[in-house]
């Protein structure tokens, strides 16, 4: 069974380059389509880029896809040059083996000139890998500023400490509602009403608390008690329950007099008697009128109701023209009882 190997075997530019090749792909290649675009073969040594990408942390191989990651976008994307180099610091840093180095010989200088030995010896890379893992140490630790001219190591802790936390320009709060009336609680208007009859309303309101009550009424359709459908889509039944309001109620049915100058109370209500059903009986009806006596003129008012089938007939009698109407509709009536 192999060795996995689990540091880096050539240097980050290299593995920079290909993860760049990947992201021009949309994100994601093969690896034989990768190895086109840099005019290669899929060879050891193109394995052996596309190893040490995956160990900084730049891209992903899985089932022969490659697949950029989160920090190469980070570092893709930076604000600045100098977050950039944090994070391409933090991609550097990534393979356990550069950082144990890094902590080994923080704030002392780095032996360049044996440090391919000492890796063998204290670190554990195999003899055929030691010189390129050396090398790649090196150029890539001067390229993220972990190493000076010196070859002083620099305390890596220390710089991940004063290192600003990672800016955002735009802020990830979902924003606000602007089309949201004030928020408030609604009272029902029949339950209002019910109370406004029996306890009256403090006069202590403030002019705050009246504004946000007319702001809320003004969002809330009014509830009609009345009419349930009209009120479910917002419809104004004012005039429906003005008109519903005015409708008299139906008297007590009072029994037919006779035509006779008698005095009759003004407050009577006049009688309807319903159309027979499936007969052909005619009936007239006399009731005393609602209409009072004009001013100057004490003669008594009556009003005869005629109904039957096909006709449905109320005349005011005042004089006597009038009687003669009403002789000729029951003279209509006798002939067609006759009939």
């Amino acid at each position: 069974m192999p060795k996995t190997i689990e540091y880096p075997r050539t240097s980050y530019l290299s593995a920079w380059e290909v993860a760049e090749v990947v992201d021009d792909t949309g994100g994601k290649c093969a690896i034989e389509t990768c190895a086109r675009k840099l005019n290669r073969k899929v060879s050891g040594s193109f394995k052996a880029i596309l190893g040490s990408a995956v160990k900084f942390g730049l891209i992903t191989s899985k089932r022969e896809l490659l697949t950029t990651t989160n920090l190469f976008r980070r570092i893709k994307h930076a604000y600045d040059k100098q977050e950039e180099k944090i994070y391409h610091r933090e991609a550097f840093l990534h393979p356990p083996l550069f950082t144990q180095i890094c902590r080994k010989f923080r704030s002392r200088e780095l032996p360049v000139h044996m440090l391919d030995v000492m890796l063998i010896r204290e670190f554990g890379v195999e003899e055929i890998n030691a010189q390129n893992v050396a090398k790649a140490f090196v150029d890539g630790a001067r390229m993220v500023g972990v190493m000076d001219e010196r070859n002083v190591v620099a305390d890596i802790d220390q710089l991940a400490a004063q290192q600003p936390p990672r800016r955002e320009l735009a802020s990830t709060d979902m924003p606000m509602n602007l089309f949201r009336g004030p928020v408030g609680p609604v009272a029902d208007p029949v339950a209002t009403s019910d109370t406004s009859a029996s306890t009256k309303p403090s006069e202590t309101t403030t002019n705050q608390t009246q504004d946000s009550i007319h702001s809320i009424g003004s969002l809330v359709p009014k509830v009609s008690a009345k009419d349930a459908v009209s009120a479910l889509f917002g419809l104004d039944t004012d005039d429906l329950e003005d008109e519903t309001e005015q409708i008299p109620p139906v008297a007590p049915e009072r029994a037919p007099t006779t035509i006779t100058p008698e005095t009759i109370p003004s407050a009577a209500a006049p009688r309807y008697t319903p159309p027979a059903v499936g007969g052909t009986m005619q009936k007239a009806t006399l009731v005393p009128s609602q209409i009072p006596p004009t001013a100057g003129n004490s003669d008594p008012l009556f009003t005869i109701h005629i109904t039957g089938p096909g006709m449905d007939t109320q005349l005011t009698i005042q004089d006597l023209d009038d009687v003669e109407i009403v002789r000729i509709l029951l003279e209509k009536i006798r002939r067609q009882l006759a009939g």
